[in-house]
């Protein structure tokens, strides 16, 4: 038989023991949620992939369109000819240029 001070004992060895196991285990989710591993330190990589992977896209998109207006450049002499007349402003010879001035406010 079990003198009552062995019990109490063994009571509060049980309690000692469950105490610190559910410190050690809230320890270890807390460490799992912020550590330079953790979730959240995963979810804030995973949120920076996707924004690079949205940037590299759209640089991509624009490299392709740089591509195909080297090309037209390169082959088309209607394209060369419209970019003379819009960024260099040149016309053919015996052409007229009206220039409007902008509707004053």
């Amino acid at each position: 038989m079990d003198r009552p001070h062995t019990r109490n004992r063994k009571s509060l060895l049980i309690r000692a023991g469950t105490v610190v196991f559910g410190l050690l285990t809230l320890g270890m989710v807390v460490l799992t949620l912020v550590s330079d591993r953790g979730l959240l330190e995963v979810r804030r990589k995973a949120e920076r992939l996707t924004t690079l992977e949205t940037e590299t896209a759209r640089i991509q998109a624009g490299n392709d369109a740089l591509i195909d207006e080297i090309e037209a450049l390169r082959t088309d002499p209607n394209e060369i000819e419209r970019r003379a007349r819009e960024d260099l402003k040149l016309v053919r010879p015996g052409e007229v240029i009206l220039v409007i001035p902008p509707a004053s406010q």
